[in-house]
């Protein structure tokens, strides 16, 4: 009796089941990954920031093409990225949804946004505490962006967004941007894997392979880049991983007949084509004890594979200068406390009226000095003040953030300093090309 008493609640059990299958067929399927032409489940958002409701219903604005844009707040490359989605809703606003989703809470989100005065807000609706979304369309890396057409269908994942890629598929043609997740390929070298670990020393130069990342472990023993550019190849090459910094506007000339090879296009619809074209992975693997001279071959492998001569030579550049014009006394030390002697930017959650460092190294205060020199005027700097020793200095917060010349040497000048701009001799990367001479 007990038994078929149990064989009926188990009936009435599966038939339950397939009922809910056949009337809710996304139930006990919704939190699966979605592969690409699947149906995206009826899903009404909650907790949504910057929207005038409280939620947001996905059915309502079938027709449209929907992309889930995901981002977190420690993700910089996505923060930068908020004005030109921005810009992007607001050019298909008619045809597109841009839908940005975090894991983060409703409040975590809203306070992100409140406490960070330089951060760009942009006008689009923010689906917060998010683990639906996340599951359907998982991502190990943001930015990330899941494309749903106009039927409700996952069409692709990209980890990028342009103009013309959705003008592309509004106009019912390929997106032609690299697919997330098929991207997610890791290989140590070029080399068969089963013969990999008997290779003793060798150095390769080739395109970029989409879909392959080469992330090689190769260890103090040689050198692998992936996914560079010509510019950012020789700066490796010559700036022996820190050791000499390469990397800035005015420290390196092209004295070549095509400089597109080395520079990509400002426009972000001509970067992503040029990017296919004109990235490289390099890699490089020595016997122990060659591996000092790892960028010494390094830079003969790209002079051999690449024909350009490369070298470093000293060249008068405009740069400012920090030199010392009074009494510096009251730089000296006679304080403690905390420093925050730093710029604002869109990392920022407190505005300080006022930027302090007390008790630091003079040293501190000018490599401070002249990053945000770099990083604002594109000049080189060079500190001729010949002070050292601890020091107390404070800068005005909008000085500092706005970094306006005047009002930086206006401050200065109180503490006996200066920053006047002057000639110096320079060490700058030159690459030349066979023939062609420039000044």
């Amino acid at each position: 009796m007990q038994i078929r008493q149990f064989n009926i609640a188990k009936t009435q059990h599966l038939i339950l089941l397939i009922l809910m299958l056949i009337f809710f067929p996304r139930i006990g399927m919704a939190q699966a990954a979605l592969k690409k032409g699947e149906q995206i489940p009826d899903i009404v958002l909650q907790n949504i920031y910057n929207y005038p409701k409280k939620s947001f219903d996905l059915d309502k604005i079938r027709g449209k093409l929907i992309i889930f844009d995901f981002w977190s707040p420690s993700c910089i490359s996505c923060l930068k990225s908020f004005p030109k989605i921005d810009s992007l809703q607001r050019l298909f606003a008619d045809e597109v949804t841009i839908v940005l989703v975090n894991k983060e809470s409703l409040d975590s989100t809203r306070r992100f946004f409140e406490t960070r005065k330089f951060l760009f807000r942009p006008q689009i609706p923010f689906a917060t505490s998010d683990v639906t979304i996340n599951k359907l369309f998982p991502n190990r890396a943001n930015p990330a962006y899941a494309w749903i057409d106009g039927e409700g269908k996952f069409h692709q994942m990209t980890n990028e967004l342009t103009a013309a890629s959705i003008r592309r598929f509004l106009a019912g043609n390929k997106v032609n941007l690299e697919d997330y997740r098929e991207r997610r390929k890791y290989l140590t070298s070029l080399f068969d894997k089963e013969y990999e670990p008997s290779v003793i020393s060798y150095s390769y130069l080739s395109k970029a392979i989409p879909g392959v990342n080469l992330n090689g472990s190769i260890g103090k023993n040689g050198l692998s880049f992936h996914n560079y550019d010509l510019m950012n190849l020789y700066r490796e090459a010559f700036g022996e991983q820190g050791k000499y910094d390469f990397s800035k506007k005015w420290n390196i000339v092209l004295d070549v007949n095509d400089t597109q090879r080395f520079i990509s296009p400002k426009e972000e619809e001509l970067a992503h084509d040029w990017k296919r074209k004109n990235l490289y992975n390099y890699a490089l693997l020595l016997p122990e004890n060659m591996a000092e001279e790892r960028f010494i071959m390094m830079r003969s492998d790209l002079k051999r594979y690449l024909g350009f001569d490369a070298r470093v030579e000293k060249k008068l550049i405009s740069s400012m200068i920090l030199v010392k014009v009074g009494n510096m006394d009251k730089l000296k030390s006679q304080k403690t406390g905390p420093s925050n002697f730093r710029m604002s930017d869109i990392r920022t959650s407190q505005i300080d009226s006022v930027r302090r460092l007390i008790n630091r190294p003079f040293k501190t205060f000018s490599n401070i000095l002249g990053s945000w020199v770099a990083l604002r005027l594109e000049k080189p700097f060079v500190d001729e003040t010949g002070y050292s020793g601890n020091i107390d200095i404070e800068l005005n917060g909008n000085a500092v953030d706005s970094f306006n010349l005047g009002k930086i040497r206006a401050q200065l000048k109180q503490y006996g300093l200066d920053l006047v701009e002057q000639k110096r001799p320079i060490d700058v990367l030159v690459i030349r090309e066979k023939g062609v001479v420039k000044e």
